[in-house]
C-alpha cells in the first residue's frame, strides 16, 4: 500500500487481494476499544497519581464519563497515550489530555482511506491484458482526445 505510486495506480489482481486482506486488518486496528477495557486503564491510571477525596458514586460516574470520552480509541492507541499521561502529567488528567496523547488514530484512518480508493480504482480501471475497449469507452476517448487532434 506504501509502495503504490499514487491514488490513480491501478493495482493487478493479486495486489487488490492482498489490499483487501490489508482493509480488514486496517479496520480491526481502528476498532474502539471496549468500554470495560477504558475503565480498566483508566483505573490502572488513577493508581499513578495522589488519590483525590471523591465518593465511589463520583468515581463511578467519572468512570463512565471517561469510557464516554474514549470510546472511539483503539485499544493499543488508547494504552500508549495512558503511559504517556504517567509520565507527563503531574495531575490526574482530564479526557482532553489523554486524547492529545492518542496518536496514530488520523494515520490509520488515512491508511484505510487510501487502501478503499486503491480498491476501488482496480474494481473500476482494472483491465486484463488485450481485452478490448467497450463501445462507451471508444466514444470517451474520443472525446477527451479531440480537443488535442484539432
Amino acid at each position: 500500500m506504501r509502495e503504490a505510486p499514487a491514488f490513480s495506480h491501478v493495482c493487478s489482481p493479486a495486489e487488490r487481494s492482498a489490499l483487501v486482506a490489508l482493509a480488514a486488518a486496517t479496520e480491526a486496528a481502528l476498532a474502539p476499544a471496549a468500554p470495560r477495557e477504558i475503565r480498566r486503564m483508566i483505573g490502572k491510571l488513577a493508581l499513578g497519581f495522589p488519590a483525590g477525596k471523591a465518593s465511589d458514586l463520583e468515581a463511578e460516574a467519572r468512570l463512565e464519563l471517561y469510557a464516554e470520552g474514549l470510546g472511539d480509541m483503539p485499544t493499543d492507541i488508547l494504552g500508549a497515550a495512558c503511559a504517556r499521561v504517567l509520565r507527563e502529567c503531574r495531575f490526574f488528567p482530564s479526557v482532553a489530555e489523554i486524547r492529545e496523547r492518542c496518536v496514530g488514530v488520523a494515520v490509520r484512518r488515512w491508511e484505510l482511506s487510501r487502501i478503499r480508493t486503491l480498491i476501488a480504482t482496480h474494481d473500476r480501471d482494472w483491465r486484463p491484458e488485450g481485452e478490448p475497449m467497450t463501445a462507451a469507452q471508444r466514444v470517451r476517448l474520443a472525446q477527451l482526445t479531440a480537443p488535442f487532434s484539432a
